[in-house]
């Protein structure tokens, strides 16, 4: 798998990670008890690790691909951006 589908699952799971992390607070803004409550908790809390995990291997995909590109402006880079699909 090279660099630009690395960054396009990336981005796809991201966007998933996005969803679910929406669905939690809304779970939290009204929740049934205090079970479903402390659990909606702890699965946003969890997402949002997962979230920044995801933008940590972004961000260290991308600084490979300037690297590689050698840094210079008028290179091309290896992989294109990622793109979140919806």
């Amino acid at each position: 798998m090279d660099m630009s589908e690395q960054l396009e699952v990336l981005g796809e799971i991201l966007a998933r990670l996005n969803r679910d992390k929406e669905k939690f607070e809304k779970l939290l803004e009204n929740p049934v008890d205090a079970h479903s409550d402390e659990c909606a908790r702890h699965a946003l809390a969890g997402t949002e690790l997962l979230i920044a995990d995801v933008n940590v291997q972004i961000y260290k995909l991308s600084a490979d691909d300037r690297d590689a590109s050698d840094g210079k402006p008028d290179s091309p880079p290896l992989a294109t951006w990622f793109r979140i699909i919806e």
